[in-house]
């Protein structure tokens, strides 16, 4: 139920960094295997994805950040300024588009690396920023009452990275 709940909360929540929208990619593709494990240590799930076929498939060959900017890219605002996000109802611009695509480019190199420390090492870093970014943001919904009993009023996320 708690990663359900996260994963409702993750597509609501505005204001988003452009970096952190790939490394929340990267975070929720690894909370999946981590939950289909059935709950293992970190270390032990990161290591999993990092050596699964999949994680060439869907990350080396940018395929899940491509599946993400498709999504962005697949709702035009009305006034042609950029993209509107339905879940969120965040605008992006086009700018926001460009520097999207060189984040994905940049991520998209260091995750291509063939050696398994380093991919994890990478992976790691990613999943750091976005748990730290996804905690301030949740530290600061705790105020708002038409968050009570929701999942903004959990301490932590369902895959505890620091």
């Amino acid at each position: 139920m708690e990663i359900r709940r996260y994963l409702a909360w993750r597509k609501k929540v505005k204001g988003k960094p452009i970096a952190i929208r790939l490394y929340e990619v990267v975070y929720v593709y690894l909370i999946m295997l981590w939950s289909k494990m059935g709950k293992p240590p970190l270390k032990n799930a990161l290591y999993k994805f990092v050596e699964r076929k999949e994680y060439n498939d869907q990350l080396t060959s940018c395929q899940l950040f491509k599946k993400i900017i498709d999504e962005i890219k697949f709702n035009p605002s009305d006034d042609g300024s950029g993209y509107f996000l339905p879940d969120s109802g965040e605008q992006i611009t086009h700018k926001n588009m460009e520097q999207l695509e060189k984040e994905k480019n940049s991520a998209l190199k260091e995750l291509s690396t063939n050696k398994i420390v380093e991919r994890y090492q990478v992976v790691l870093r990613m999943c750091k920023k976005y748990e730290e970014w996804a905690l301030m943001k949740k530290l600061q919904q705790t105020e708002d009452i038409t968050k009570q009993e929701s999942f903004e009023n959990y301490p932590s996320l369902p895959l505890k990275i620091s």
